[in-house]
């Protein structure tokens, strides 16, 4: 997955005070429960046609069993959208819609006030008509997402299908790359033919390449890469490759993404919720302590990787020390227990969420990049709550003299570029 998991030359972390819970839980993935998975049983409308009428130059239009559905474009407005025509009811187009993306009873399109550049356009090419958000119909996560930007680089396609499929929260965007996608569909999702799609299935493109959640009716919910410029937005499934209109296109130096037209689908591979809850299990004392470290990393790069915080807060230090861990800790991808398998493929998401998050807040511009040693030295160590916090706890973890923090501590100081953990080990 070249262009979702994008790794770049230097990786960063940054963290707030270390906290250890005293007991872990049952593993905070959620479950997809059944109400959801009967939905999940409707049978999906066909693929829509006459994508577009009267070339609108804010919209794209998509016949959903037998309602017109309207996608707003890249700054467009974020509702999925439709026009009520006078002696229309909106029972009847919600019963349509609820059918076709597999929405829960109580879904319900809503007459709204036009106010972004699709919904005017529609008023104005509809008089007498009410414009109607269709959000209600969507997965929660989409809903929230449609149409924005994630403001900071790492959230990916994975990212986007997860939190459509209420893995994860829209809240708390992160990247998430193949290794743990890979663990999430095994845990939680069977796989199906591809040539059956239901509202809720997760689609794998060109072997890892892109991963897509589909809503139903031909439409699929997407973020085309981890780049900030990406988008996440509703389209065509066939057209999941296509640049669209207003859409930011990558130069030649974008980590040669495909998503330019010139790709095209040659495989797919779907996976439908299977309902699974898993607990923690069975795991060591140290297995343990590893995954509390491997929560608390997590929860400071969801903070801080939005505020654009994560290198002035957590410090290039901590990119260097998750290498340091994702190497050390590799017995973990091969534990019986899928949980703790499914945290470590997190350590790994989290390292390149912090060497993405790096990149952009310090190293993004030419000058940058021509200086990047002494801007990254400047901050290569911050020390603070969270850094003796973490190190302490490795130090505990690694069996090491927690008494010689500040000692250790001083030897990371001085080996900018170096292997934090092989002083936490040295001590």
């Amino acid at each position: 997955m070249t262009n979702n998991t994008g790794r770049l030359p230097k990786s960063l972390f940054i963290f707030l005070p270390f906290v250890l819970s005293a007991n872990l839980a049952a593993f905070e993935l959620q479950e997809l429960h059944a109400p959801q998975l009967a939905a999940l049983e409707t049978p999906s409308s066909p693929v829509p046609s006459s994508p577009e009428r009267l070339t609108p130059a804010s919209f794209a239009a998509y016949q959903v069993n037998g309602v017109e559905v309207i996608v707003p474009y890249i700054d467009g407005g974020t509702n999925l959208l439709a026009v009520l025509t006078p002696g229309a009811s909106i029972e009847s187009i919600s019963a349509r819609l609820r059918q076709a993306f597999a929405a829960p009873s109580s879904a319900k399109a809503a007459v709204l006030q036009p106010k972004s550049k699709a919904e005017l356009e529609l008023a104005a090419r509809n008089p007498g008509a009410a414009v109607v958000s269709l959000n209600a119909f969507l997965p929660a996560g989409a809903a929230a997402l449609f149409n924005r930007e994630p403001n900071f680089a790492g959230p990916n396609c994975f990212n986007a299908a997860f939190t459509a499929a209420g893995l994860m929260s829209p809240d708390k965007l992160r990247h998430v790359g193949n290794p743990e996608a890979d663990q999430r569909l095994a845990m939680y999702f069977k796989s199906v033919p591809s040539s059956n799609l239901l509202p809720g299935d997760i689609l794998v493109l060109n072997g890892g390449d892109h991963g897509v959640y589909y809503l139903g009716g031909g439409l699929i919910f997407h973020k085309k890469s981890y780049l900030k410029q990406h988008i996440y937005r509703i389209a065509l499934l066939e057209k999941a490759y296509e640049a669209e209109p207003n859409e930011w296109k990558p130069g030649p130096f974008d980590g040669g993404s495909p998503f330019n037209g010139s790709e095209t689908i040659h495989e797919k591979k779907a996976w439908r919720p299977n309902g699974a809850q898993y607990q923690f299990g069975q795991a060591s004392a140290d297995e343990k302590a590893k995954v509390e470290t491997i929560i608390f990393l997590g929860g400071q790069i969801e903070t801080q990787a939005p505020r654009w915080a994560l290198a002035k807060e957590l410090g290039y230090f901590t990119e260097r020390l998750l290498e340091g861990l994702v190497s050390d800790w590799s017995a973990m991808a091969k534990s019986p227990n899928p949980v703790l398998r499914a945290y470590y493929h997190q350590l790994e998401s989290f390292r390149d969420q912090a060497n993405q998050s790096i990149e952009l807040e310090l190293l993004s511009s030419a000058h940058a990049q021509s200086n990047a040693n002494e801007i990254l030295k400047r901050v290569w160590l911050p020390r603070n709550d969270y850094s003796r916090g973490l190190v302490g706890q490795l130090l505990k973890i690694y069996g090491r003299d927690q008494a010689a923090l500040e000692k250790t501590l001083d030897a990371i100081e001085k080996d900018y570029d170096g292997s934090p953990l092989n002083h936490v080990k040295a001590n």
